[in-house]
Parts: structure tokens; sequence; C-alpha cells
């Protein structure tokens, strides 16, 4: 599938800010199954751009602005090119307990581990071991675990923020695709099946399937010995397809916001978000 994307960010502040410092993580990944033939970003007011990888290979944009401004715009257009994970199938069978020692690989170790917002309460240990009962494979068990996410939690927006935490969530059991995808997280590392987090977005052709497809998405990825990385998406109860597609992975939604910085001043400050997702020919 060919899509195009422009993601806008707009900051307007009350009065003028100086020394506006930020980390962008907006380049989509290249991979075997998505390619990028085109990326912009355009800022404004314009400045000088610095490139990076983190820790977890994401592309990192670093750009400061020291004069005095009341506006920021951050405009990241891509071209991207995206294939099924699952056109051949979904992964082989491989029986629960070829996860044992899993936490010895160093790679793993981030994702199996509690994490930021990432919390595994006593409840959630519970709740993970009941699905667990049911599943002798890998990735059965990361579909079962998605299903009870899906089940049980409800969608609603402006319930939660991005400080929530999955003990916080649980309890209420309404939020949006970051708290349905931090829970999925805190359940599959509570049974050591390492997973982590995903930041993109989803294409929506009838604009009225996907819950989520209208802003930034997140959904999971869970490691699955012998095939490597496959993507669920709780918040709609499905594998992850050529809609998707993937800008950033880390632990949680800390290591991976689109935008985070700093900057000198007082006063309000409004911040707007848009994404435009179109199939291209």
């Amino acid at each position: 599938m060919k899509l195009r994307i422009i993601h806008t960010t707009e900051y307007r502040y009350a009065s003028p800010v100086s020394g506006n410092s930020n980390e962008l993580r907006l380049t989509p990944v290249e991979s075997r199954w998505q390619q990028v033939p085109f990326f912009l970003l355009r800022i404004l007011p314009s400045t000088r751009l610095r490139r990076f990888q983190d820790f977890y290979g994401n592309t990192i944009t670093y750009f400061e602005i020291e004069e005095p401004h009341t506006q920021l715009i951050i405009e990241a257009t891509s071209s991207i090119n995206t294939k099924d994970r699952y056109a051949e199938g979904e992964p082989n069978p491989v029986p629960v307990h070829a996860l044992n020692g899993a936490d010895v690989d160093g790679r793993l170790q981030p994702f199996l581990q509690p994490s930021g917002p990432v919390e595994i309460a006593p409840e959630i240990w519970r709740a993970a071991v009941d699905v667990r009962s049911d599943h002798d494979d890998v990735f059965a068990l990361a579909k079962g675990l998605m299903d009870y996410v899906y089940r049980t939690c409800t969608y609603a927006a402006g319930v939660t923020n991005v400080h929530t935490t999955t003990t916080q969530f649980f309890e209420g059991r309404s939020g949006v695709c970051q708290d349905f995808s931090h829970l999925l997280l805190a359940l599959c590392r509570s049974l050591l099946l390492p997973a982590r987090y995903v930041s993109g977005y989803v294409y929506d052709a009838k604009r009225k399937d996907i819950r989520g497809a209208h802003a930034s998405h997140a959904w999971v990825e869970v490691w699955v010995p012998g095939s490597g990385w496959h993507g669920l998406d709780p918040t709609n109860n499905c594998l992850t397809h050529e809609h998707y597609v993937v800008v950033a992975i880390g632990r949680d939604y800390e290591d991976i916001a689109p935008v985070k910085g700093s900057f000198w001043g007082g006063g309000e400050r409004e911040m707007l978000v848009s994404v435009h997702i179109e199939e291209r020919v």
C-alpha cells in the first residue's frame, strides 16, 4: 500500500518564548515491510536541524530556536510503501516454555521489565496468568492477552493522560490507544513475553472502522522465538497490516513521544495537532 501522511503540530504562545529546544520522533522506520521514499520536515521559525539515532534505533531530529517567537509549527510529510507482515500467515507455533531464558538476552531485557507508566500490579499479573492457562503457544497467548484488553476496556477520550499508569487505567478500564497498549505491555511482560510499544499511524479508508485512525496511533509488538517481532493492536483487537505505519518503538510512550522539549517564557500555551493520511496510486 502507498500512503501519504502529513502530521502537523502547532504551538501558540500567549507571550514570546525563546530558547525553544525539541526532540522529534516523527521519521517513519525503514524495514522489510515499510519503505520511506520521501520524508520532509518543516520547522517554522526556520532553524538548523540535527539528526541522530536513539538506543532503540529511532531517528531523532533535534533543533533549537533562540530568538523570541509566539508560534512554532512542526510539519512532517511522508510517502510510505507498506506490506502486510502477515501476508504469508502467522508465525509458526512455539510453546510458551520457549520463552524461558528470554530475560538473559540483552536485546530483550528492556521489553521485559516494568517501565514508566507500565506497572505490573498484582491484579494485572493475576489477569495475565488467567489468560495464560488457556494457551500453550506464544503467539496465541499474545492474541489472547490482546483480546482480554479489548473485551474488558472501554475506548474513551479525555479520561486519561500521558502520565496515566497501567495500575490507574486497570482500575477504571477507560482510556485511549496509549492506555490499551500500556496495559497489553504489562500483561505480556508479567509472563516474561517480550513486548514493546509502537507509535505511528493507521489508515482507515472508510474513516469509521478503526479507532485511533484520526491522529497518531499506538500498538504493541511481541517477540516470538524464531520469527522476531509481530504487531498487535489491542485498541481494535487485530493484527497490524499494510494500513499501519511504524514511526518509533520503545518501552512505553515516554520513549517515543513525537515532540519533547522545553522553552523559556511564561504565559499560556496552546497545542494543535492534525494528521492527514491518504492512499496514493
